[in-house]
């Protein structure tokens, strides 16, 4: 008995020292913890906030787009760009006021829209849609060389057909036929079985094969 009271007095004064030594360190450490998983906390509700906020408003913007109302379209897409600027809705509101841009006839500012969302989307597919729709633009104002720097390196699975089939599209407004018939070629291989976009570019190497 008088053995296990001492081992246990010495475990105390081994503790105390050690508090005496270390515990500020420990509790400064405790703490940080603390804060910063408060802290996290705090950013995952401010952005599930935010989020919901944007989804609001990015659902007003889907519905005027019904009665093509330009201006409100404009003013909701720059709201949502400027208020949630983090959130994935800004990078849809972009891509939606880069077709607007695109239907009133400022080439311009689609490009600079398009270019936000390549540049800082953290989302894959919408910097493949972004670099889709970029390419498409440059080839529109024949700017071939930016149109197909747009589609430089890997593209997204899901769209690498598309990507070959806007290669061959550049290719064909240079009338550079043979490249444009094997980038076509290309798309067919990827295009997966059953997408409509298939006959598409079938018919686009049936129109090269004929001239």
């Amino acid at each position: 008995m008088a053995t296990f009271d001492l081992d246990e007095q010495e475990q105390l004064d081994a503790l105390q020292q050690f508090w005496r030594s270390y515990g500020r360190i420990v509790m400064a450490v405790v703490l940080a913890v603390v804060v910063g998983f408060g802290s996290t906390k705090w950013w995952e509700y401010q952005n599930r906030t935010e989020a919901q906020s944007a989804s609001a408003t990015f659902n007003k913007l889907e519905a005027v787009q019904t009665v093509e109302d330009i201006d409100l379209i404009s003013s909701l897409s720059e709201e949502i760009i400027s208020e949630y600027g983090d959130t994935y809705y800004a990078d849809l509101a972009r891509l939606n006021l880069a077709k607007t841009e695109v239907d009133v006839g400022n080439s311009d500012g689609a490009i600079k829209l398009l270019r936000g969302v390549v540049d800082d989307s953290r989302d894959s597919s919408l910097v493949a849609l972004a670099r889709l729709r970029l390419a498409a633009l440059y080839v529109m104002t024949e700017q071939f060389d930016l149109a197909m720097s747009a589609l430089d390196g890997d593209a997204d699975a899901a769209m690498s057909g598309l990507f070959a089939d806007i290669r061959g599209d550049i290719y064909a407004a240079q009338d550079l036929h043979d490249e444009a018939r094997g980038a076509y070629q290309e798309a067919l291989s990827l295009l997966q079985e059953g997408n409509p976009w298939v006959d598409i570019v079938q018919i686009k190497i049936d129109s090269l094969g004929s001239q």
